[in-house]
């Protein structure tokens, strides 16, 4: 796997509405946390500590870290989608990921500059075919980001994502570096270079819905 890029980098277009602080819900068979909609800001550069690499193929299981899946939803129920219970109301997901571990080439959290925490997946060049083609097939839909058995994040989205990074909001940076840690499959309170590191992200102006 690569290192991802410096975080000062993230700063393609998305087309998601970056959704931050979150409150925790039980779903069906999902813990479902609920963001709070964030107007988009401009990005802002900064010199961030190391990227988090994820481990080779063929790694033992125990090294692997937490799932991580990216799925369409809606709210709009969807003839064989699974309901997610939100406090809003219901989420609809489809069950099929069209984004998981094999997809990615890292991980790395970090901020904006009002210290929303914010989570970046690097994608492979098959990660960025299949995102594309999914959001060109289901426009006007979300994203679903579920690391482990928690949904972190449902951003919409107007327009196909093109990019080579998802970066999701995820309520605070505390957030962000443990789910990127999990996801790396770091133990808790190791350091080193390998570790997640953080900084402040900038993010073009997302296009809302």
């Amino acid at each position: 796997m690569h290192t991802v890029r410096q975080l000062s980098k993230f700063i393609a277009p998305l087309s998601l509405v970056l959704l931050a602080a979150c409150q925790t819900t039980q779903g069906p068979s999902t813990a479902a946390t609920e963001p709070a909609a964030q107007p988009a800001t401009a990005p802002q550069a900064a010199q961030p500590e190391p990227a988090t690499t994820l481990p080779q193929a063929g790694a033992p299981a125990q090294e692997q870290g937490a799932p991580v899946a990216v799925y369409i939803a809606d709210t709009a129920e969807q003839t064989g989608w699974t309901p997610v219970n939100l406090q809003s109301g219901t989420l609809y997901v489809n069950p099929q990921p069209i984004i998981t571990r094999s997809d990615l080439s890292g991980v790395q959290a970090g901020s904006n500059k009002q210290g929303d925490g914010l989570l970046a997946l690097e994608l492979s060049e098959q990660g960025k075919t299949k995102i594309a083609d999914a959001t060109t097939q289901n426009p006007n839909k979300r994203l679903a980001l579920v690391v482990g058995r928690t949904l972190l994040a449902v951003p919409g989205y107007s327009t196909p994502v093109t990019s080579g990074q998802l970066i999701f909001a995820v309520g605070t940076e505390e957030n962000a570096t443990t789910a990127a840690r999990a996801i790396a499959g770091v133990p808790p309170g190791e350091a080193g270079a390998s570790g997640a590191g953080t900084g402040a992200i900038g993010g073009a102006a997302p296009a809302a819905r």
